[in-house]
């Protein structure tokens, strides 16, 4: 099993990786065509919209995956309801959305734009409750490849308007077309996998949305303060530092999905053991744990490094002004990994009424710092906001998992990254002294290549203790 989940992270993470440089360069375009002022409005209008696209799961998805993990006969029924569930809140709430944005002191281009790409956001919304299924299956390459064949559309249209001059709505028609090229590509997967229906039951809807109702609210607070820095700048500062902020937040955006991937996968295994073996799931979270230590130490100090070059490549020499909030984002980075893995326990192990003052905390944090520091620092000042939040709900988190599971981490796991992670920095700086420093995509490439290879060789002395642990993790399963 142990060797299947490893086989998915991988096929899913390279397929990711492919989507995202896809996604980079759609961004590269608009930058370039739109500017930073013009990006900035693009930017508004996505943020807008995923903060009712999330919302609008109202804790379905966490539910949903948990449900077929823990009753597998039920899968096809299960999805009909799910699925039914989330189009009725969908269209409900992104309706609302476009309703509401005429009432913002936004422009008329992204009052315009957004009730146009409102349909597109619909059809993402109910693309995630396939990836419950892939999940599941162990199958979540499947939508790795519907991201890949969405981005690659999305990449295609943006090329063809970047060249023929067009103006932002043409950008959110792309973004609209590579959402309805998603959600066929997923539904096509999943399809053949468990064929389902739309049905409504009041039963099982009243049931659904009570349980799932601890899992909304956490959500409403974790949209709030993880999309709440965005929609603040656009209302305090203008579109130029949300285009600047934004072209930093893409680069983030681009490496989460990596812990979400992993989680994902190991989802389903969490929820069983919860339900039926703590012990077990102790040494899994211990296990991932140890897992992503391993991969977030060189991620964020390389990125930090990189932050510059990063940034010139994604927008061009106008949003370099950002290089020190993606540092600082960088950071917030390391957090959400970690974070990824202690919000999913906490849904497996059905304690979501005890972290929502978790959440709740986090946000009131969020925006009262949010109140205090755009005013004077802009962006800068929501990057260090956005990095505080992350820290105290991700260690809250952990907190509240390790009472219901003690776990551990590997003294020798954290010991071995952080020798390599700085034997890896030390060695970057001494021949190439990025920080700052603009590199070409030919550097780039050595920088990444070397320091991974730095990386590995000096940590290959501590991964024993990790290869044997999860050699003893799939004996002990």
């Amino acid at each position: 099993m142990l060797f299947k989940i490893g086989v998915n992270t991988l096929a899913a993470s390279f397929g990711r990786v492919i989507g995202s440089v896809l996604a980079l360069l759609s961004v590269a375009l608009m930058t370039r065509a739109l500017g930073v002022e013009g990006f900035g409005e693009y930017a508004t209008i996505i943020a807008y919209l995923t903060t009712f696209q999330i919302l609008a799961d109202l804790g379905l998805y966490s539910l949903f995956t948990r449900e077929i993990s823990q009753n597998p006969t039920r899968e096809r029924e299960l999805l009909s309801i799910f699925f039914t569930l989330r189009l009725i809140a969908g269209a409900f709430l992104l309706a609302l959305a476009v309703v509401l944005v005429f009432f913002f002191p936004y422009s008329r281009a992204v009052q315009l734009g957004t009730a146009f790409a409102s349909v597109g956001f619909l059809a993402v919304s109910l693309t995630q409750l396939f990836m419950g299924v892939f999940q599941t299956r162990v199958a979540v390459y499947k939508g790795a490849i519907a991201e890949v064949l969405g981005r690659g559309s999305q990449l295609a249209f943006v090329a063809f308007f970047f060249w023929s001059g067009a103006g932002l709505l043409a950008f959110v028609g792309a973004h609209v077309i590579a959402s309805f090229v998603l959600f066929f590509a997923n539904l096509f997967f999943a399809w053949r996998i468990i064929p389902f229906r739309i049905t409504f039951s009041k039963t099982e809807t009243r049931r659904s949305v009570r349980a799932a109702l601890p899992v909304a609210a956490s959500i409403v607070f974790t949209l709030l303060y993880f999309r709440m820095d965005t929609l603040m700048l656009s209302v305090m500062k203008g579109s130029a530092e949300v285009g600047l902020y934004s072209g930093a937040y893409k680069v983030l955006e681009t490496f989460i999905f990596f812990p979400a991937v992993l989680v994902g996968l190991f989802f389903p295994v969490l929820s069983r053991y919860a339900k039926e073996d703590r012990k077990a799931f102790s040494r899994t979270v211990s296990f991932l744990t140890d897992g992503i230590l391993a991969v977030v130490a060189p991620l964020v100090v390389g990125g930090v490094l990189l932050s510059t070059t990063l940034l010139f490549l994604i927008g061009g020499e106008g949003f370099i002004e950002a290089t020190g909030a993606l540092a600082v984002l960088f950071v917030a980075v390391g957090a959400i990994f970690f974070g990824t893995l202690f919000g999913n326990s906490v849904v497996a192990l059905d304690i979501q009424k005890k972290a929502l003052w978790v959440y709740a905390g986090g946000f009131v944090l969020n925006f009262s710092t949010i109140l205090l520091v755009i005013p004077r620092y802009s962006y800068m000042g929501a990057a260090w906001t956005t990095l505080a939040t992350e820290v105290l709900v991700t260690a809250l988190l952990a907190s509240l998992v390790w009472r219901s599971a003690p776990f551990i981490l590997s003294l020798r796991v954290v010991a071995g990254s952080l020798i390599a992670t700085t034997v890896m920095a030390a060695s970057i700086w001494a021949v190439y002294a990025p920080w700052g420093v603009v590199l070409s995509g030919f550097e780039v490439g050595g920088v990444v290549l070397g320091g991974a290879t730095i990386y590995a060789i000096v940590a290959l002395a501590f991964l024993p203790s990790l290869w044997s642990r999860a050699k003893k993790f799939e004996r002990q399963k």
